[in-house]
């Protein structure tokens, strides 16, 4: 009998202790989601008092653009603002697009993101969704084919040194390095030994896209990879039955809009020679255009995520940026300049004679934007800037 009540007394004792270390478990859990404190009013009182170039750098887009993407994106139903019935009120939609736009322009984690901007990390994915859908809901509008093709094969002839009749474009593809895949890994995985999407593209003079196709797995040739894409069946329309032609190296077939170099087996004819070598000149405003589009968002320099879909989802989105950053005239040479700096370092400081010239350009046209700056500010504040008061002071 006494065995009986000693059994039954430390059966209450231990169901006492379980229940008070419960407790105490509970109470830890609730004191360290209490405690896990995020940065507060980086949206609201930090990023406002950016100036203008810093905005750009930790952005990678200038803060009139940021506009211009908030202005494009407010009429899209997926980030309309809802009616407010009670709790905590809306992310506004400007924190919205700039939480995305740190993510694309970073290799940030988004545990350090979402405590940058005072969110959790299902929220930052659910807005990351909504946004890159949003701004791929305008890639018709901002990557199209031309329609005044004789104005852009002037400006095309005219870049550079070397003339070429007609050419509108250059096509080429560049592997997005990617988490291995959750579905067929090994067909993502390329022969630089890493995981990677393609994205074939064709561009401009003025490195603006102009058609693009994402998703082709990495092991792809690149060949194989246009004869995929709906540009291969549609091109010879585009280019007005070969009327006009884009450039593209030899991974490609010669058809009559596409032009690819003479396959040299070592016995080119000198004129062979000199048209692959003006073809190879022109042919690099798409990896400018490449160069640029990775070090403005860096994001693609490393896609973190395992599902396709929305790794491919991304990349167009990033495109569809660049684009309007282009058309908003911003200055390029930043972002570019530092992927040819990498590219240098990568090949021991012998960069080749194209992309010293490219680097040249980008310094023309870098000053050329700070005048064209300098004068937009002075004519904004002409009441600031009165020459001719000043100019008879000093001459009177």
């Amino acid at each position: 009998m006494a065995d009986c009540s000693a059994i039954c007394v430390a059966t209450c004792v231990a169901m006492e202790l379980m229940e008070s270390s419960d407790d105490e478990s509970n109470f830890l859990l609730e004191s360290d989601r209490k405690d896990r404190h995020k940065t507060q009013d980086f949206f609201e009182w930090t990023v406002p008092r950016y100036f203008p170039d810093m905005f750009k750098k930790f952005f990678r887009i200038s803060p009139q653009s940021f506009e211009l993407v908030c202005q494009l994106l407010g009429a899209n139903e997926q980030l309309a603002k809802r009616t407010y019935r009670g709790g905590r009120q809306e992310i506004p939609l400007e924190k919205k697009v700039m939480i995305v736009l740190r993510y694309l322009a970073s290799q940030e984690t988004i545990l350090g993101i979402s405590d940058r901007f005072n969110i959790t990390v299902s929220t930052f994915t659910k807005y990351r969704e909504k946004v890159v859908n949003a701004i791929n809901d305008l890639l018709p509008r901002f990557v199209q084919w031309p329609e005044e093709l004789d104005s852009v094969a002037i400006k095309f002839n005219e870049m550079g040194t070397y003339e070429f009749q007609n050419i509108i474009g250059a096509i080429d593809g560049s592997h997005i390095p990617i988490e291995q895949p959750l579905e067929c890994p090994n067909s993502y995985y390329n022969r630089k030994k890493f995981h990677s999407v393609i994205l074939q593209a064709v561009c401009k003079d003025d490195l603006s896209f102009v058609n693009i196709c994402v998703g082709m797995p990495g092991r792809c040739h690149d060949a194989k990879a246009f004869k995929h894409s709906h540009l291969s069946e549609i091109g010879d329309e585009l280019c007005r039955q070969g009327q006009y032609h884009i450039l593209g190296d030899a991974a490609y077939a010669l058809m009559r809009w596409l032009i690819t170099p003479f396959r040299d087996n070592g016995n080119l004819t000198r004129e062979q020679y000199n048209f692959n070598k003006f073809l190879s000149s022109k042919r690099q405003v798409i990896e400018r255009a490449f160069a640029l589009l990775k070090g403005r968002f860096r994001r693609l320099k490393y896609v973190s995520i395992r599902d396709i879909k929305c790794i491919c989802k991304i990349i167009s989105a990033c495109c569809v940026l660049h684009n309007i950053c282009l058309q908003s005239d911003e200055d390029i040479a930043e972002f570019i300049d530092a992927e040819i700096d990498e590219l240098d370092a990568n090949l021991g400081g012998e960069l080749s004679s194209e992309c010293r010239q490219w680097r040249r350009y980008l310094e023309e046209k870098q000053s050329n934007y700070r005048i064209k700056q300098s004068q937009q500010l002075i004519n904004d504040n002409k009441h600031y800037f009165n020459f001719e008061m000043l100019f008879k002071q000093i001459h009177p």
